[in-house]
C-alpha cells in the first residue's frame, strides 16, 4: 500500500522528530510537511504508534491518506520539476 503523511506540527522538535521518523519508514518528502511513499500493513501500525508516542502532549496534526499506485501514478505537481525518488514516482 501507499500512504500519503501530511502534517501540521508547532513544536520544531517535535517536526523533525516526526520527519525522521517517516524517513527511517522509507518514506520520502515532497512537500514541506508531507511525506509520501510505500509501506506494508505492518510497518504502517509501527510507524502510527510511534508518531503517537513522539507527538504525545504536542501541538501535533498527522493525517495518513491509504492510497493504491493509482493514485500516485496520476497524481499532478505543478512547480519545479523533483528529483528523482526512489520510492515513489510523482508527474
Amino acid at each position: 500500500m501507499y500512504v500519503v503523511v501530511a502534517y501540521d506540527i508547532t513544536e520544531y522538535e517535535v517536526r523533525n522528530k516526526v520527519a525522521d521518523a517517516l524517513k527511517a519508514y522509507g518514506l520520502e518528502r515532497i512537500q514541506r510537511s508531507v511525506f509520501v511513499g510505500r509501506i506494508n500493513p505492518a510497518l504502517l501500525k509501527d510507524l502510527v504508534e510511534r508518531l503517537k508516542r513522539i507527538t504525545k502532549g504536542a501541538n501535533a496534526d498527522i493525517t495518513i491518506f491509504k492510497v493504491d499506485r493509482r493514485a500516485i501514478d496520476t497524481a499532478i505537481r505543478i512547480g519545479p520539476p523533483q528529483p528523482a525518488r526512489k520510492n515513489v514516482d510523482l508527474y
